[in-house]
C-alpha cells in the first residue's frame, strides 16, 4: 500500500475504533472524578475523540484523492480506494457512536446511587 505524505488509506479504519475504545474506557474512568468535582467532562472528551475519528476519516479521504494521481496499476488502485472508502465510512460511524455515548451524559447522571 502506498502512503501519501498527508494521509494513508487505512487511517480511518484505525482512528475510529481506537477513539471509540478510548471514549468507552474514559466514560467509566471519569465518573468518580466528575462526581467529586461536579464538572461535566464526559461530553467534551467525547467531542474531542469524535474529532480524532473524523480526522482519521479525512486522512483516508485525502489518501483516496491523491491515489488517483499516482502511477499505480488498476487493481492496486481499486484496492487502495476500497480501503480508503471503508476507512471514511468507519470513521463516520465511530464518530457518531462516540457522540451518542457522550450525549447520554446530558440525560443520565452517573453520580446517582
Amino acid at each position: 500500500m502506498r502512503t501519501s505524505p498527508l494521509g494513508t488509506s487505512w487511517s480511518g479504519l484505525l482512528a475510529g475504533p481506537l477513539a471509540w475504545a478510548t471514549s468507552t474506557q474514559l466514560n467509566y474512568a471519569l465518573v468518580p472524578w466528575q462526581c467529586d468535582h461536579r464538572v461535566a467532562v464526559v461530553l467534551p472528551v467525547a467531542l474531542l475523540l469524535a474529532l480524532i475519528s473524523l480526522l482519521g476519516g479525512a486522512s483516508s479521504w485525502w489518501a483516496k484523492r491523491r491515489s488517483g494521481a499516482g502511477l499505480q496499476s488498476g487493481r492496486k488502485r481499486s484496492t487502495e480506494n476500497f480501503i480508503a472508502d471503508l476507512g471514511i465510512l468507519a470513521a463516520l460511524l465511530f464518530a457518531l457512536v462516540i457522540v451518542m455515548q457522550g450525549s447520554a451524559s446530558l440525560v443520565l447522571d452517573g453520580c446517582l446511587r
